[in-house]
């Protein structure tokens, strides 16, 4: 039987929701470079949704434009995955990142609203009321992101989450002339470029986060209980850098040589997504055969 109005009006406020969740889940994310399992955990995520809801959809002969609609989320993470690595081999890109997940990813989610504001003019059930629906979701969403850019909490809460070394994995990353380490020949001087300064203050993050999350596992090998210990404070060295950090780190008289890998590499995530990307489009291609 068809979709009924009242659980597909449901499903258009529980998208708009998981729409502005992404988008605020992707400005805490690290950079891919340093390591994909946080992005990783949150595509999966967003392909879970679509993917659950796909029985409930067919066998009520939900619109395919509502089907597609589901697949937002998972679009705009490849979109920042497919970004912040380009922003490796092309500075200017950097300044691109920054403003691709500016306010908790306030553009991205603004163009998944009216997404889903075109389908509920178009279809011509109940327009009102999921308009209002979506307002009513969409509204506060852009207050908070506001706040987050204007009291700088995006910083506190993704030094919060990602806090600890469970997500570190060793990542190389293929230059010109073969792999080469994440920190080593990196120029992180000041650069009279405004593009490329924005570049080298990401890399200059990046190396901080990495120089704490070193001295906490120094300190735990020097049996200094969890590591937990707060002596510092380092800020950024410049207040108009795309990502402004501001983090906490242990002091320690030295740092290993390289930070030890945890859990299953990116290469097996990489495989594991492709993999599921196939499997959907081969029920794609039985449904198509089927009708």
């Amino acid at each position: 039987m068809p979709l009924k109005h009242t659980t597909e009006t449901l499903l258009v406020f529980l998208l708009g929701v998981a729409i502005a969740i992404t988008g605020m889940l992707m400005s805490w994310l690290p950079s891919a470079t340093e390591s994909l399992v946080p992005w990783a955990i949150i595509f999966v995520l967003s392909l879970m949704y679509p993917l659950a809801l796909g029985p409930l959809l067919r066998s009520n002969r939900a619109d395919n434009d509502f089907r597609l609609l589901h697949w937002i989320p998972s679009v705009m993470l490849l979109l920042w995955l497919a970004l912040d690595f380009l922003s490796t081999y092309v500075p200017q890109i950097a300044t691109s990142v920054a403003w691709y997940v500016w306010g908790w990813t306030l553009p991205a989610v603004i163009v998944g609203f009216i997404m889903l504001i075109v389908f509920c003019l178009r279809v011509i059930r109940r327009r009102s009321i999921r308009i209002m629906l979506l307002a009513l979701a969409f509204v506060p969403f852009v207050v908070g992101a506001v706040g987050s850019e204007k009291y700088d909490w995006n910083t506190q809460v993704a030094d919060l989450l990602w806090q600890g070394d469970w997500w570190q994995v060793d990542l190389a990353i293929p230059g010109k002339d073969g792999l080469i380490a994440q920190k080593d020949d990196k120029n992180l001087q000041e650069s009279s470029d405004s593009s490329e300064e924005a570049y080298r203050e990401r890399l200059r993050a990046l190396e901080t986060r990495r120089d704490r999350i070193a001295a906490r596992l120094q300190d735990r090998r020097n049996g200094n209980g969890n590591g937990n210990t707060l002596e510092g404070r380092v800020e950024s060295s410049s207040s108009s850098s795309a990502y402004p950090v501001s983090v906490h780190y242990d002091q320690a008289s030295s740092k290993p040589a390289h930070l030890p890998s945890s859990g299953f590499g990116w290469n097996a995530i990489v495989i594991m997504m492709a993999a599921a990307y196939c499997s959907v489009l081969q029920k794609r291609a039985q449904e198509r055969v089927r009708g």
